[in-house]
C-alpha cells in the first residue's frame, strides 16, 4: 500500500512538473524548425551577412523574426519544407496560421 501511494505521488509530481514546463511559443518552435532544415543558412544574421537579399524577406536571429514577411509571403515558408518531415511541416504551419490569424485580429 505504502510503494503504491508512493508510486502515486511521484506521478503526480511529474505530471506538475510537466505541467509547469512552457511550451515553445508558435514562432519560436517555427524558428527551430526552419533552423535545423538549413534556411539559417542564408536567414540567420548570426550565422551568415552574405546574403542581404534572404536576410531582408527574414532573419531567424530576430526574437519577431516573421514581423517583415507580407501575409501573402508567410505561407510560402511551407514551399521551402517540402522534403521536411510532417511534423516539421505541421510545427510550420501551426505558426503560420496563429501568425494570420494574429494580424488578421490586431487589424
Amino acid at each position: 500500500m505504502r510503494f503504491a501511494a508512493f508510486i502515486a505521488i511521484g506521478l503526480a509530481g511529474v505530471a506538475a512538473l510537466a505541467a509547469a514546463r512552457p511550451t515553445p511559443a508558435p514562432r519560436d518552435a517555427a524558428r527551430e524548425v526552419l533552423k535545423a532544415r538549413g534556411c539559417g543558412s542564408c536567414h540567420d544574421s548570426a550565422v551568415s551577412t552574405e546574403h542581404a537579399n534572404a536576410l531582408a524577406v527574414y532573419d531567424l536571429h530576430d526574437p519577431d523574426w516573421s514581423a517583415k514577411m507580407s501575409d501573402q509571403r508567410l505561407p510560402k515558408l511551407m514551399t521551402r519544407l517540402r522534403s521536411a518531415p510532417a511534423a516539421d511541416r505541421e510545427v510550420v504551419k501551426r505558426f503560420i496560421t496563429a501568425e494570420l490569424t494574429a494580424r488578421a485580429e490586431s487589424k
